[in-house]
């Protein structure tokens, strides 16, 4: 199978990896399973970011702030503090473009500003870009998000999805690895077994085979072992007793590259 390829490849190492086709690191992942862990990180990333985004106290206790001297415009009842008494202070301030705002919050008894009145003097803090969003500079700020965690969550959906694609990835590095420096063997399919190499079932890279083989180099002992094989086709072709060809390392591993599931 495939002798014409394969018998095209050169017999001492170090072999050129683009000699087959098959052992190329951007096919080892079908692109078609991508899209779903890039859809999940995506998501994650952009959700805490969308909060922030529309969060006016979060954007006023991230973004860069100038404090300056407001006025109070009013101080009447309210209904907040789990009941409490509470006052909402409307106050004023002018930009350094000279453009007057206005500004209201809430405040609970502890408030250093609970009984200011009209009139009086306050010191106010507002977001540079956009002095519509301002609070009282005395008062106590939100405290910002761990961005910390916001910036690690990609690289754990990275991790958690990494594991469904890595089986796939470590074979063919093992392949490579074999092709480039091992030894080339004719061989025959023992049997085959159906493996599975992933969690997510019905993705494209969840199924895979085991192919057993038996080989022998010339004045070694016949050898047994295991090459992983993705190609359906190809499995089906792998009745027992057919001829295949193997890379495989002195080192006694068990572990094998399977020629013919790497020439296309």
């Amino acid at each position: 199978m495939f002798e014409d390829e394969i018998a095209k490849l050169a017999v001492e190492p170090p072999r050129r990896l683009e000699s087959l086709p098959g052992l190329r690191l951007r096919g080892s992942i079908p692109k078609a399973a991508i899209i779903l862990p890039l859809f999940f990180i995506a998501f994650f990333v952009m959700m805490p970011l969308s909060i922030m985004h529309a969060d006016p106290a979060m954007r006023l206790a991230m973004g860069p702030t100038q404090s300056v001297q407001g006025r109070v415009i009013s101080n009447t009842t309210a209904t907040a503090c789990r009941g409490e008494a509470s006052h909402r202070v409307t106050y004023s301030f002018s930009a350094p473009s000279g453009r007057e705002y206005r500004g209201s919050t809430t405040l609970c008894e502890e408030s250093p500003y609970y009984s200011v009145s009209p009139g009086e003097a306050i010191e106010v803090r507002y977001l540079k870009n956009e002095p519509t969003l301002s609070a009282l500079a005395s008062e106590r700020q939100q405290e910002p998000p761990p961005l910390a965690l916001f910036f690690f969550m990609p690289f754990f959906f990275l991790a958690l999805f990494g594991a469904m694609f890595w089986p796939s990835i470590r074979e063919l590095l093992r392949a490579r690895r074999l092709f480039k420096n091992g030894r080339l063997a004719v061989g025959k399919v023992i049997f085959v077994k159906k493996r599975a190499t992933g969690f997510w079932p019905g993705m494209p890279f969840n199924s895979a085979s085991e192919v057993y083989i038996t080989f022998s180099a010339a004045g070694e002992p016949k050898r047994e072992g295991v090459a992983a094989c993705q190609n359906d086709w190809l499995v089906n072709q792998l009745t027992p007793g057919t001829d295949v060809h193997v890379a495989y390392s002195d080192d006694k591993s068990a572990k094998v590259a399977l020629l013919e599931a790497y020439v296309r």
